[in-house]
C-alpha cells in the first residue's frame, strides 16, 4: 500500500484538479489510501475538505465542508494504473448549493473534459454507488427567498450514474429542519422516509415506484420530471388513503402544534392529486381531500366530534387560487354544527363561509378549550354568513366591501375567567347583524351582586374579538339596578406592565346610563343618570346627576389618557352633602388632618378641579389645581388639631365642639397648597376669623383673629392681656386677639400676629375715617363733594354731646411694643 500510495494521490489528484471549478483546500497530511476499513474496496480518503462556492467573485462562502470523503475503487486498479471510482460516501458534511439574487447557481463544480485524450485519463467515474451519512443540507434561493434546511441521516442512490439510460434506486431517512419561502414556514421538525426508483434516460426521470413518508403519512407518487442543472419540468400524481387525522395536524407549525398533540382521530382521511410544473411562471396544483366519518377526541376530558365530514378542493396555479370546504359536519353528544368555507386568491384572500349550529357552551369549552376560561355553561344558537376580502375583513368589517348576516341568541350562559372567582352570567341576549350594524338586544348580564340590561349597537365586535388591537365601539343604552364596581375590576398579574394606558386606544363607546344604585369602595350614589362617551383615550361625561351621601350632585368631568399619564378636568356642583360622609366614603381624602369624626354639617358647593395621574394612578401633586366655593350650614367642628393648639388661650371646652350655623368661604387648590381666604366661624361662645395656607406636606400658616364675648372675658379678664399680647379696643366692647400658627399640624409653633393686628388697624382707621366723613357731612355740610358714603344710622344713634373737660390725665391706651421682628413667641 505504502508503495501505490504516493503514485494513487498524484493521479487522483491530478485528475480531479483538471475538472475543479472551485477551490479546494486539504492538508496533505489528510490524505490517506485505505483498505482495510473499505475492504474489499480500496479508497483514496479525505479529512475536513473545504471546497468554496464555484463563483467568479472574491468573497466566496462555503460549498461544502466534509469532516470525511471517500472514493473507492476496485483493489485491481492500483495494478492497471487506471482508477474507475464506482462509490462515493460522504460523512459528517455541510453543504451549501443555492441560487444568487441575479438567479446563478454556486454548486456547479464539476467540468467535463471534451478532450479526446481525457479518454486515456488514469481516472474515471463509473458510480452506481452515492452515499451520504449524518449530511446537513441547506438549499437558498435568494432570487426567490426560499430555504431548505435538510439533515440526512442516511441516504444511498444506486445506479449505474454513468450511463445515460439506467435505473436508479434511492432509500433513506431525512429529518426535515425547515422549508420556508419568506417568512412563511411549511415544514419544520418533520421526520421523512423516501423508498423511490426512477428510470433514468438522460434528463428524464420516471418513477417505477416512490413511496414518501412524512411523519408516518404514506404518500405514492407515479409520474416525471426534467432535471438538468435545474428542475425543467414536472408532472406527478400523489394519492394518499387511510391517513391519520392527527398526523396530518402534526404538519402544522410548531407554535400550533401544542393543542393537536392532545386530540387522537379515527375515520378515513383521504388526499389525492396532480402536481404540474413547466417553469417558474406556469405550474398547477389540483387536489382533493377529505374526512369521512370521522372521530376526533379531546384525550383530557374524553370529548368526542362524531360524525366528522368534510370534502375539501383546492386548485392553485401560476394564474388563478381556490380552496373549497363543502359539507362541513360534526356532532358533539347532541349538538350539532355545520357550514362551508371558501378562500379565493391566496395573494388577495376573498373568504366566504356559512355557519349554522346549535350548541351546549360547555360541550364546546370540553371539546376545545378556550384557555384563558375555566367554566363556560349555557346555549348558543348561531346562522351566519360572511364574504370579504380578509383586509377588509380586518380594517373594515362593517363597510359596504363586507357581506356580514349574524343572528345569534344566548340564554343561561355563565363563564369564569382564570385568576377571577366571580362568575360572569347572562340570561339572555340576541345578537343580530344586518347591513353591515350589529345590535345586541336585551342584555341581562349580572356579576357579583350588579346586574346590567344593555341595548347597544357595536359595529366592528368581531375584528376586536379576533385582534385585540382593533377597535371596540359601543353606543346604546345601560340600566342597572345596582352597579358594584368592583365586581368588574378583573384581578391582574402583578408582572403587567403598569405604564399602560388606563383607557385603551381602540376602546369607544357611547352610553346613556340610568343606574338607581352605584358603590366603589365606600362610595355610594343612587338614581344616577348622564352620558358617557370615550374615543381616541378621552372620557366624557356629561350632565351626570345622583343622590350621594344625603345630597345631590350634578357633575361634568374630562379626561385625556392619550399621553403617558392621565389629566382630569371637573366642575360639579354639590347641594346638601352630609360632609361627615363624604370624607368617610372619599377615606378623607388621603390626609389625617381633617378627618370624618372632625366635621360635622351639610356643605353645598361648586367645585373646579384639574389635575393629573400616571398610568399607574401615581398623583402628580405640583399639578392638581382646584377652586372649591363651599357653604356649610348646620356645621360642628370636634376636636380639630389646630384649634386645640389654642387651649392656652380659650377654654379647652369650648374648642373640642365648636357649632356654627353657617359657614362659607372660597378655597384655592395649587402649588401643593391649600389657601384659605378671610374666613369667619361664628357660635355664642367663640367667634374665629382665620385666614392663611396649608401646603399637602401639612406645613401650615395661619392667621387667627379670637372674637371673645363678655362672658369669655369676665372668665379670664385678668389674664387676657397677658396671654394675648396687645388687644385691640373694640367699640361693642368686644376683644380681638391675632396669632400666627405656623409650623406643622403636629407641631404647631403660635407666635402674636403683629402683621395681622397692623393690617386691622388700618381698616379700622379707614372705616372711622370714612365715618367722621359722613358725620361732618351731615352735621356741618363739609365734604360735599366726596362721594364717600356709609349706611346711614337710626337716627337715635346720630345723637352726641361734646365731652366736658376733664384735667386728669387720661390712661395710656395698649399698644404693641416696638421689636425689630414683627412676631413674637407667647
Amino acid at each position: 500500500m505504502f508503495i501505490y500510495q504516493d503514485e494513487v494521490k498524484a493521479a487522483l489528484l491530478g485528475e480531479i484538479n483538471k475538472h475543479l471549478r472551485s477551490e479546494v483546500s486539504i492538508d496533505p497530511k489528510n490524505i490517506d489510501l485505505t483498505i482495510i476499513k473499505t475492504f474489499p474496496d480500496c479508497s483514496m480518503e479525505f479529512k475536513n475538505v473545504l471546497m468554496m462556492e464555484a463563483l467568479k467573485i472574491k468573497k466566496r462562502d462555503t460549498l461544502l465542508f466534509a469532516e470525511q470523503l471517500n472514493l473507492h475503487f476496485d483493489i485491481s486498479d492500483l495494478w492497471h494504473k487506471k482508477y474507475d471510482i464506482k462509490k462515493i460516501t460522504l460523512q459528517n458534511a455541510i453543504a451549501k448549493p443555492g441560487l444568487t439574487k441575479a438567479g446563478k447557481p454556486n454548486y456547479i463544480f464539476w467540468e467535463e473534459s471534451k478532450e479526446e485524450s481525457d479518454k486515456n485519463d488514469s481516472i474515471s467515474f463509473k458510480l452506481d454507488l452515492i452515499q451520504l451519512k449524518n449530511c446537513r443540507m441547506i438549499y437558498r434561493d435568494k432570487q426567490k427567498i426560499f430555504k431548505t434546511d435538510l439533515l440526512i441521516k442516511d441516504l444511498n442512490f444506486k445506479g449505474d450514474f454513468s450511463a445515460t439510460e439506467y435505473d436508479m434506486t434511492s432509500e433513506g431517512k431525512v429529518f426535515i429542519n425547515q422549508i420556508a419561502q419568506s417568512k412563511k414556514t411549511f415544514l419544520k421538525n418533520k421526520n421523512c422516509n423516501l423508498d423511490v426508483i426512477l428510470q433514468v434516460k438522460g434528463s428524464n426521470y420516471l418513477f417505477e415506484k416512490a413511496s414518501l413518508s412524512l411523519n408516518s403519512m404514506l404518500f405514492n407518487l407515479n409520474g416525471n420530471f426534467i432535471y438538468a442543472d435545474s428542475l425543467q419540468k414536472v408532472n406527478v400524481n400523489y394519492e394518499a388513503s387511510k391517513l391519520d387525522i392527527t398526523t396530518i395536524l402534526s404538519l402544522l407549525p410548531e407554535d400550533q402544534q401544542q393543542k393537536t398533540n392532545e386530540y387522537k382521530s379515527d375515520g378515513d382521511f383521504y388526499a389525492k392529486g396532480n402536481f404540474v410544473y413547466n417553469d417558474k411562471k406556469d405550474f398547477k396544483w389540483t387536489s382533493e381531500f377529505g374526512i369521512k366519518n370521522g372521530e376526533i377526541t379531546y384525550k383530557p376530558t374524553s370529548t368526542t366530534a362524531q360524525n366528522v365530514n368534510i370534502d375539501g378542493k383546492l386548485n392553485y396555479s401560476s394564474t388563478s387560487s381556490q380552496l373549497d370546504l363543502t359539507n362541513v359536519h360534526l356532532k358533539i353528544n347532541n349538538d350539532e354544527l355545520k357550514g362551508k368555507f371558501s378562500l379565493s386568491d391566496f395573494s388577495n384572500p376573498f373568504i366566504h363561509f356559512v355557519v349554522d349550529a346549535n350548541v351546549n357552551l360547555e360541550n364546546l369549552q370540553n371539546f376545545w378549550p378556550i384557555d384563558t376560561l375555566t367554566k363556560l355553561r349555557g346555549n348558543l344558537k348561531i346562522n351566519s354568513e360572511v364574504g370579504g376580502l380578509l383586509s377588509d375583513l380586518k380594517s373594515e368589517t362593517f363597510s359596504n366591501k363586507v357581506k356580514l348576516d349574524l343572528d345569534a341568541s344566548i340564554t343561561n350562559l355563565e363563564a369564569q375567567f382564570k385568576n377571577d372567582e366571580t362568575i360572569f352570567t347572562v340570561e339572555s341576549c340576541s345578537v343580530i347583524a344586518k347591513e353591515r350594524e350589529v345590535e345586541v338586544k336585551n342584555l341581562k348580564l349580572k356579576r357579583g351582586s350588579s346586574d346590567i340590561s344593555l341595548n347597544a349597537k357595536i359595529p366592528g365586535i368581531f375584528n376586536y374579538l379576533s385582534d385585540k388591537t382593533a377597535p371596540l365601539i359601543i353606543t346604546g343604552n345601560l340600566f342597572s339596578n345596582y352597579l358594584k364596581l368592583e365586581d368588574f375590576m378583573m384581578k391582574y398579574k402583578a408582572s403587567e406592565d403598569k405604564t399602560a394606558p388606563l383607557i385603551p386606544k381602540n376602546i369607544q363607546f357611547k352610553l346613556n346610563a340610568a343606574i338607581a344604585k352605584f358603590s366603589y369602595a365606600k362610595f355610594e350614589a343612587q338614581s344616577i343618570t348622564g352620558e358617557i362617551e370615550i374615543k381616541d383615550q378621552k372620557a366624557i361625561v356629561s350632565d351626570m346627576k345622583l343622590s350621594t351621601m344625603e345630597g345631590e350632585a350634578e357633575i361634568d368631568a374630562y379626561a385625556d389618557n392619550s399621553g403617558s399619564k392621565l389629566d382630569v378636568i371637573l366642575q360639579s356642583t354639590l347641594k346638601n352633602i352630609n360632609i361627615s360622609n363624604m370624607f368617610s366614603q372619599f377615606n378623607n381624602f388621603g390626609q389625617s388632618t381633617l378627618q370624618e369624626k372632625n366635621l360635622k354639617g351639610f356643605a353645598t358647593a361648586t367645585v373646579e378641579f384639574s389635575g393629573s395621574w400616571s398610568n399607574a394612578l401615581d398623583p402628580d401633586m405640583s399639578s392638581i389645581r382646584s377652586n372649591i366655593d363651599l357653604a356649610i350650614n348646620r356645621g360642628e367642628l370636634i376636636d380639630f388639631k389646630p384649634l386645640l393648639s389654642l387651649s392656652k388661650f380659650v377654654d379647652i371646652q369650648d374648642l373640642q365642639k365648636i357649632k356654627f350655623s353657617s359657614l362659607k368661604s372660597v378655597v384655592e387648590i395649587k402649588n401643593k397648597t391649600i389657601y384659605l381666604p378671610s374666613t369667619s366661624l361664628k357660635n355664642s361662645a367663640l367667634n374665629i376669623i382665620f385666614w392663611g395656607s396649608h401646603t399637602f406636606d401639612n406645613a401650615i400658616d395661619y392667621h387667627i383673629e379670637l372674637l371673645i364675648s363678655e362672658l369669655l372675658a369676665k372668665k379670664r379678664k385678668q389674664k387676657a392681656d397677658e396671654e394675648f399680647g396687645p388687644i385691640e379696643n373694640d367699640p361693642d366692647n368686644k376683644r380681638s386677639a391675632f396669632i400666627l400658627m405656623t409650623g406643622t399640624v403636629d407641631k404647631p409653633i403660635i407666635k402674636y400676629d403683629r402683621k395681622g393686628l397692623k393690617e386691622n388697624i388700618k381698616k379700622d382707621l379707614k372705616e372711622e375715617k370714612q365715618n367722621l366723613k359722613q358725620l361732618l357731612k351731615e352735621e356741618l355740610g363739609l365734604f360735599k363733594k366726596d362721594s364717600v358714603s356709609i349706611k346711614k344710622k337710626e337716627k337715635a344713634e346720630q345723637n352726641f354731646e361734646l365731652e366736658k373737660t376733664n384735667n386728669n390725665t387720661p390712661k395710656k391706651t395698649l399698644e404693641p411694643k416696638k421689636k425689630k421682628e414683627d412676631d413674637e413667641d407667647f
